[in-house]
């Protein structure tokens, strides 16, 4: 019953016993489906009494020679369980992994951790990164029944019904040169294709009155237009989508057109920006600018923006903005650091899971805006809820693998992505 609790079932070896007790097979514990995920077992019990070098951390057990070597071969893994009937605590270790070791395998003593090595449903996870870490190339280990919440990039966004079209005789570059003579903040929410501006917003303004046709105005339907002309219409109608986007944004974040993505402006006379939000889970803020000084300077070497590349998709019919988290290196601010590719691909060796799903969650909180009376944004993003699996994988399972500086790094990288500046140089360094 207690391996059957933990997701364990026990076959024994019977008469034919030659040094292992018998096979554990795995079993979910919520559906008791067996996942022909096998472990050799070998039982050590004790009726009572303290273990060897028993302390309130743990104990340890010392092999035999023979044994040793005869577990070892095996080509399955091999569990070492010990048991004390009078308290009824069981504890196992997997032997491959632990005898990998020289030094353990040279002095064939097993540490048991009464807290990291106890027989419950906590062990489940470990048992099965024992089949999976044993397994050979190319064979195929279950997933661990594990009820998970998958997060997407993705948000979803609503358009305007309807379309402005309007003719214009003037190339795209002539209409631009044009606004730039005349307004300070020239919109860029429009394009031209075919001699006609479309916009979500209405052209029939001063703004437009000097480039466009008289009388030429009219509203279209969004969606017949975006089937209109198949694929070549649809990219037009994505080029409208990012284009409007920027002009949404243009307040707080600058395009950069170099590398096709939008970064977090800087306030002039300012050396960091933040940006406080409500998160997937809390509220929150982080620093969506930040500056980096070498030792003994004053003034900022480069400067750290938070940025995104973003791209409308559409799928099975219904349009999205897929958000991919990036950063954008500066001198000043705005103009590009030298640099920047060195830096950005450091810190995207450091990233983890965790800090690019809370990248997305600041990007996502920022672009859901709540109504607002005094602006009427063409576009609305709302969120996409989280996909509920039925199956997952551990943390606990894939990081099994990695030596202990590497969990560590990987550990320190999910609260915050650390950064330093050579003292001297010319490229940056990043600490690893």
């Amino acid at each position: 019953m207690r391996l059957l609790s933990v997701g364990l079932t026990f076959q024994a070896n019977g008469p034919l016993d030659a040094g292992i007790d018998g096979f554990l097979e795995l079993r979910d514990p919520q559906t008791t489906e067996v996942r022909a995920q096998w472990i050799t077992a070998q039982l050590k019990t004790q009726k009572e009494g303290r273990f060897t070098e028993e302390t309130n951390e743990g104990f340890s057990y010392l092999c035999k020679q023979n044994d040793l070597d005869y577990w070892l071969e095996s080509n399955l893994p091999v569990v070492l369980f010990v048991a004390r009937l009078s308290d009824e605590k069981i504890f196992w270790k997997a032997l491959q992994p632990w005898f990998a070791d020289a030094d353990h395998r040279r002095s064939r003593k097993v540490i048991f951790d009464k807290v990291k090595d106890a027989l419950n449903e906590a062990a489940l996870p470990g048992l099965a990164s024992a089949v999976a870490n044993f397994s050979a190339p190319g064979m195929v280990v279950p997933s661990t029944r594990l009820a998970e919440a998958l997060d997407t990039n993705l948000l979803k966004v609503a358009f305007p019904p309807r379309i402005h079209v309007a003719e214009t005789t003037l190339s795209y570059s002539e209409v631009r040169e044009a606004l730039v003579e005349s307004y300070q903040a020239v919109p860029v929410d429009w394009v031209l294709r075919g001699k006609k501006i479309f916009r979500f917003c209405d052209i029939s303004i001063p703004l437009f009155q000097d480039f466009i046709k008289e009388g030429s105005e009219e509203e279209i339907d969004t969606l017949e237009w975006i089937e209109s002309e198949g694929e070549v219409t649809r990219r037009v109608f994505v080029d409208l989508l990012s284009r409007t986007l920027s002009e949404m944004v243009r307040e707080s974040l600058v395009y950069w057109r170099a590398g096709r993505y939008l970064f977090w402006k800087l306030d002039k006379g300012k050396s960091s920006r933040d940006y406080s939000y409500r998160s997937f889970v809390k509220n929150t803020s982080r620093k969506v600018v930040k500056s980096y000084k070498r030792e003994g300077d004053h003034k900022p070497v480069c400067f750290r923006h938070d940025a995104f590349h973003a791209s409308f998709v559409r799928i099975s019919g219904q349009w999205y903005l897929a958000v991919e988290p990036t950063y954008h290196f500066t001198s000043d601010g705005y103009h590009d650091y030298r640099y920047a590719a060195d830096w950005l691909s450091g810190i995207k060796r450091k990233e983890t899971n965790q800090s690019i799903r809370g990248h997305v969650g600041m990007w996502s909180a920022f672009l859901v805006r709540e109504p607002d009376l005094l602006r009427n944004d063409p576009l609305v993003f709302t969120t996409v809820p989280a996909l509920e699996l039925p199956f997952g994988l551990p943390d606990e399972l894939w990081r099994e693998n990695e030596d202990n500086d590497e969990k560590t790094r990987m550990e320190k990288a999910q609260l915050e992505l650390l950064w330093t500046l050579p003292s001297s140089g010319t490229a940056a360094r990043i600490r690893r």
